[in-house]
């Protein structure tokens, strides 16, 4: 009779651990992974550093852009992002996907005791092959990803260089959209580099290119590289 009470109560716990399995695998599913397509640069920055900056930095951020709604916010950065940064829509080279050294250097970060020798050698590394970064939208819950794809198809079915906007407008029901570059990391992972961008139809636009480092588990802007108004 034991051995039977005993069996019983085995089966018991193993199914109530099955149970909590099962429960907490669908209740909590785990993010999936990002898919690399063929031909795809691979990036020197793991995938979870990658979106975890960008989560984060998405949190510190608003897309009110009232007094109230940046009240206690660092960035303003718009519900609904492009995949890439853009180039101008007057050129034919579209996606531009790190930030371009325009009024700075690496090198002389370097000099200003902000990045070390080996950070700036790792940064260039991360530009050269910056070209594997864009946002995903599985990725980034709570904002509209619109996909290269998407804006190259509308650019290429018209001559005017800035009907995508309107024709995103209609479709996402908003009147500006922001992006980022490839996030350029330290090699401690502590520092990085990024441009914030955002435009709204037109010549209408704005951006800045900032060192920010992460102290007491939030990312702080240190220097502003460059930033360009439109």
């Amino acid at each position: 009779m034991q051995a039977d009470s005993r069996r019983f109560f085995g089966a018991t716990l193993l199914l109530g651990a099955v149970f909590c399995a099962v429960y907490l695998r669908v209740a909590y599913p785990p993010l999936p992974e990002p898919e690399r397509q063929w031909g795809a640069p691979r990036l020197l920055v793991s995938d979870s550093v990658l979106y975890g900056f960008v989560r984060e930095l998405l949190a510190q951020s608003s897309s009110d852009m009232s007094p109230e709604g940046m009240a206690g916010a660092d960035f303003y950065i718009s519900r609904v992002l492009l995949e890439h940064g853009m180039y101008s829509m007057t050129t034919k080279r579209l996606i531009r996907y790190a930030a371009p050294e325009r009024g700075w250097t690496l090198q002389e970060l370097c000099s200003r005791r902000l990045l070390s020798p080996a950070d700036t050698a790792y940064m260039r590394l991360q530009m050269n092959y910056s070209s594997g970064f864009g946002l995903e939208q599985r990725f980034l819950p709570g904002h509209q990803v619109v996909s290269a794809d998407t804006v190259r198809a509308i650019v290429n079915r018209s001559e005017e260089p800035f009907i995508f906007l309107s024709t995103l407008e209609q479709r996402y029901k908003t009147h500006d959209y922001s992006y980022l570059t490839s996030p350029l990391f330290s090699r401690d992972g502590k520092t990085v580099i990024v441009e914030i961008s955002t435009t709204c139809g037109g010549l209408c636009g704005s951006g800045e290119t900032w060192v920010l480092k992460r102290r007491q588990g939030k990312w702080r802007k240190v220097r502003l590289l460059n930033s360009w108004v439109s």
